[in-house]
């Protein structure tokens, strides 16, 4: 029997046996082995649906570690908050200005300093600002890290954040004082989760709803809100959206492909989507290098 299309169930009387429980028909694939299941053997998670056998590993495996780069990345943005309020509700404002002058985004900074097109999703211009945008991570973060694993959740995270930021840069095209303009914040990796758990409930057949309702209120804030980068927020939703769908599509189920081999794919694309999003920001730099806006000399 062929493996049914993606996002669909096969034809219930053509399905394969269940491997643990021969003569009973499987109802699904496991995401993380692919072998067929069947009710008895199924076991939800966030996302996608797993076999008995992989949610013991993913049991003893979330026991010991746990969603680890989601706590890493909340623990860098309150410890690099603290650095600066601290200092800053006593009257000394230079520890602030300090990380800012070597971290936050500025386009204009960017292509001599590249690192702030990341480092900047590790500041907050406030304690709403650092609240809001970690207490999304935490909901949304455990289930993502859940369901990518470790590392891929890291990549779509920082591939969001400087999504974001490569977003702002192409919008100093349409208006030049972006090229002088600070951004900070997690705002940008934030809608790249979002849009990550949109594509992946929508290759489910899962009820989108929820998300699409969070993520429309949002943007609209975003766009009637004041010293609110929406630039930042539309480019790391887009490059969530992006990021998640080709993972996705790697992590199809396919009778020929062995888990090993699509972890070796999905390493090759991350690479991949690397590239481009480095050729990317050296053309927008480029265009803008033409255009007039920016000069090599004085």
């Amino acid at each position: 029997m062929s493996m049914p299309t993606y996002g669909r169930r096969s034809n219930p009387s053509a399905a394969p046996e269940c491997p643990r429980h021969p003569g009973v028909r499987s109802v699904d694939y496991c995401k993380k082995c692919n072998r067929p299941m069947c009710s008895d053997c199924l076991v939800h998670t966030e996302v996608r649906n797993i076999c008995v056998d992989c949610a013991g590993v993913v049991r003893r495996s979330a026991r010991v570690r746990g969603p680890v780069v989601t706590y890493t990345i909340i623990g860098i943005c309150a410890v690099l908050f603290l650095l600066g309020a601290v200092p800053s509700f006593v009257g000394v404002d230079a520890v602030e200005a300090w990380i800012r002058s070597w971290l936050a985004f500025t386009p204009v900074y960017g292509l001599i300093q590249p690192w702030r097109f990341f480092s900047t999703a590790f500041l907050h211009s406030g304690i709403l600002h650092v609240a809001f945008n970690m207490l999304a991570l935490y909901w949304v973060g455990q289930a993502l890290e859940s369901a990518l694993g470790h590392w891929r959740f890291a990549n779509l995270y920082a591939l969001s954040a400087i999504g974001g930021s490569v977003f702002v840069l192409a919008w100093s095209l349409a208006d030049p004082m972006m090229l002088h303009t600070v951004t900070v914040g997690a705002s940008g990796a934030v809608f790249g989760l979002f849009g990550g758990v949109l594509v992946m409930q929508r290759t489910m057949g899962q009820d989108t709803r929820s998300i699409l309702v969070l993520l429309g209120i949002n943007l609209a804030y975003g766009f009637i809100g004041s010293n609110i980068s929406w630039q930042a927020h539309l480019g790391g939703l887009i490059t969530g959206l992006l990021v998640t769908w080709i993972y996705m599509r790697v992590d199809r189920p396919r009778p020929s492909v062995t888990a090993r081999r699509q972890s070796r794919q999905a390493v090759a694309v991350s690479a991949g989507m690397w590239v481009v999003m480095v050729v990317l920001t050296g053309l927008i730099y480029r265009l803008i290098f033409e255009s007039g806006l920016l000069s090599w000399g004085p």
